[in-house]
């Protein structure tokens, strides 16, 4: 579920913005304010249900906890955070701002480094579940170590290393600097070539790692993964240990797959109206909050996506016991 909202694109976007004439006029629109607002706290909601059921039954489960499901479970985590906190307060201090409160001075610093170290986390969360599944389909052998509570826990902790890093610097002016834009929206303006240095390794660098691995993944498992499983030894009978670990890795990769495409279809119209259309871009307050609300889309969606991979592994679970095999899960 990558995200690069907490950017905004705002080193050019403020620019834009600044030059734009266009009086700001939400509280006569406060009705599509109202609307958007209303949108944006149903997706929470909805992102709230889905990582939190999600969570649980992963939690509860030892067999679906076991290889990359620490991670995933990381990954849950953040989208639950993102939706029960982050993005309540974004969408209360836009709407609030323009309709029944003054916005505190300063606290655009406080509230948008807590959501890019989450969103930033996550990006590297995904990379290192991509990077997972890719040790456990080209290299399985060394999976074992590579899959122990104490290689992934590393793994969490460098994800929120990395984020706090690559973000920390905007706190004291290094690289950029938090604001809000005239309707209230929480950003960051980046100002030189070490904060674009920045976004990079935040947004670009594991987006990059995600999409490089899934798409080797998934044309591995589909065009020679298949021959090159089973061409080996006597054939396997469905829900064996071979055929459980195999279809429990195709399973898991469909979902980095579908995941990454959802990403990229959630994360595209803003680049898109900020490249190509900017004076609609500048002139359209409320088209830039949906534009937000499309990015944040992916949090409570892709849950959704992984529940349909883990009923899949269940069901694989359920057929090995039924053939008496005891497998780990991969």
């Amino acid at each position: 579920m990558f995200n690069s909202s907490a950017f905004n694109w705002s080193s050019s976007a403020k620019n834009i913005s600044e030059n734009n004439q266009t009086a700001w006029r939400f509280h006569s629109e406060r009705s599509s304010l109202t609307v958007w607002f209303a949108t944006f706290v149903a997706f929470s909601l909805f992102g709230i249900l889905t990582n939190g059921i999600l969570f649980s039954v992963i939690i509860r489960s030892r067999a679906l906890r076991s290889g990359a499901g620490l991670l995933i479970l990381h990954v849950l985590a953040n989208g639950f955070v993102e939706n029960a906190v982050h993005n309540p307060i974004h969408g209360i201090l836009i709407y609030g701002d323009n309709v029944w409160f003054v916005r505190p001075h300063g606290i655009c610093t406080y509230v948008h480094v807590l959501m890019g170290f989450t969103q930033f986390a996550n990006n590297w969360a995904e990379a290192s579940l991509a990077v997972n599944r890719l040790v456990a389909v080209i290299f399985p052998f060394a999976y074992k170590v590579w899959s122990t509570r104490k290689v992934t826990g590393m793994m969490i902790v460098l994800s929120w290393l990395i984020s706090v890093a690559s973000y920390l610097p905007n706190c004291f002016g290094v690289g950029g600097q938090f604001y809000a834009t005239e309707q209230g929206q929480c950003t960051v303006q980046i100002f030189n070539k070490f904060g674009s240095f920045l976004v990079a390794v935040a947004v670009y660098v594991p987006y990059g790692i995600v999409g490089i691995i899934t798409v080797f993944l998934f044309l591995f498992m589909y065009v020679r993964g298949f021959g090159g499983y089973r061409g080996r030894g006597a054939p396997w009978r469905p829900g064996s240990q071979q055929d459980v670990l195999y279809r429990r890795r195709l399973t898991v990769t469909n979902m980095l797959l579908m995941s990454f495409l959802f990403d990229v279809m959630c994360a595209v119209p803003l680049p898109i109206f900020l490249a190509s259309f900017p004076s609609v871009y500048a002139g359209n307050p409320l088209l830039r909050l949906w534009l937000r609300s499309c990015l944040a889309l992916q949090y409570p969606i892709t849950p959704v996506m992984t529940s349909h991979i883990l009923k899949t592994v269940s069901y694989l679970l359920h057929m090995s016991a039924l053939s008496g095999d005891s497998v780990r899960v991969q």
